[in-house]
């Protein structure tokens, strides 16, 4: 089995932040823990390379390898 890597945990970590931020939205939820999973989510983006477009428009997408992310596409 190979090694999970620093690309797919944060692959994760972004991809359940994201689940998180629109189960809060649809459901009217906390507005202080919504306005921190945003953040999150915006840090994690910027660190991973993304762009203010996509980061906006949380239009994440990368390129894969079976169950593993093998680069982000930024634009």
């Amino acid at each position: 089995m190979p090694k999970i890597t620093a690309l797919d945990k944060q692959w994760r970590e972004l991809m359940s932040l994201c689940e998180s931020e629109a189960k809060l939205l649809a459901d009217g939820g906390h507005p202080r823990l919504s306005k921190l999973i945003t953040r999150q989510i915006d840090q994690l983006a910027r660190e991973m390379g993304f762009k203010e477009r996509t980061i906006v428009t949380r239009d994440f997408r990368a390129e894969r390898d079976g169950d593993h992310i093998v680069k982000i596409i930024a634009e």
